[in-house]
């Protein structure tokens, strides 16, 4: 037997029970369209990071980079292993917050390092530090050196960045840095406000390092600032060790959990799509059986 069709009034326009069934179908259509578009993005997210993660495969098998020069294509330095020499311009050291290591809040330690051509500079990711439990925007003292050093790491796209309101501030030229602690040194201005003379002691005056997101920093007319960033992966070998953890996150890591969540939208969709059914055309034809 059929189902009778919705019942209309005189001039033809349905019922309130026949706008349900209508208003309940396109409910049911936009939800299985959320869901499964949901499963399709969730698998172009593995495919992305595994395919990502065999380009970071191959370009690491090839020499590490001495050097980096404007002229080459981003593309081409990307994700290549880097063993570059230069000075740390520890006056626009930055510690970015809300960042996690092993589930445990603290900074991402950031650094400038002029090239040792002395006319580009490039941002360093340089470690990690835990975050001081009693006074959350105490910093930790961490070596300075002035002189020299060699740079371990992987050329990425950028430093870690987080979502933040607004653009970044731009951060006018610091102070010359103190011959003894150029780390602890404080810049004239930075991304949240001009910082006035700092005292030594660590403390509250002192978290105008802390950051969200990297400051617009302008190094000069004489500095070209590259468009690429390091991520180091080992302590440079004057100061080892340094103090600041490197177990960075794979960037292969949560395939599985991609694959895992596509499948779940999936069944989302098809568990949508078999209850309507039921309740809509099954369960009412047995009951006029």
């Amino acid at each position: 037997m059929r189902s009778p069709a919705p019942p209309a009034d005189a001039k033809g326009v349905p019922s309130s029970r026949g706008r349900a069934h209508l208003l309940l179908a396109l409910v049911t259509a936009l939800a299985m369209a959320a869901t499964a578009g949901l499963g399709v993005w969730q698998l172009q997210r593995a495919a992305f990071k595994e395919t990502l993660s065999s380009q970071i495969e191959s370009q690491g098998k090839l020499p590490a980079l001495q050097d980096i020069t404007l002229a080459e294509p981003t593309p081409a330095l990307l994700h290549r292993s880097a063993s570059l020499r230069g000075i740390w311009l520890h006056q626009h050291s930055v510690f970015l917050d809300n960042r996690y290591m092993g589930g445990r809040p603290g900074f991402i330690l950031a650094t400038p390092l002029q090239l040792a051509n002395g006319k580009q500079v490039v941002w360093v990711q340089r470690g990690w530090v835990p975050r001081d439990p009693q006074e959350r925007t105490r910093l930790p003292g961490l070596p300075a050196p002035a002189e020299q050093v060699t740079v371990q790491g992987r050329v990425v796209a950028e430093v870690s960045r987080v979502y933040a309101l607004g653009a970044p501030v731009p951060a006018a030229a610091p102070a010359a840095p103190a011959a003894t602690s150029p780390l602890a040194t404080a810049p004239q201005t930075s991304a949240r406000q001009a910082a006035p003379a700092q005292p030594s002691a660590p403390g509250p005056a002192r978290d105008w390092r802390i950051v969200q997101n990297l400051p617009a920093v302008d190094f000069g007319p004489a500095n070209q600032l590259l468009s690429v960033a390091v991520l180091q992966t080992a302590p440079e070998a004057a100061n080892a060790p340094d103090g600041l953890q490197r177990d960075w996150t794979p960037l292969d890591s949560g395939v599985a959990k991609h694959y895992g969540y596509a499948f779940q939208w999936f069944a989302l969709c098809g568990l949508i799509m078999v209850l309507y059914a039921w309740f809509q055309f099954i369960a009412p034809r047995r009951r006029t059986l």
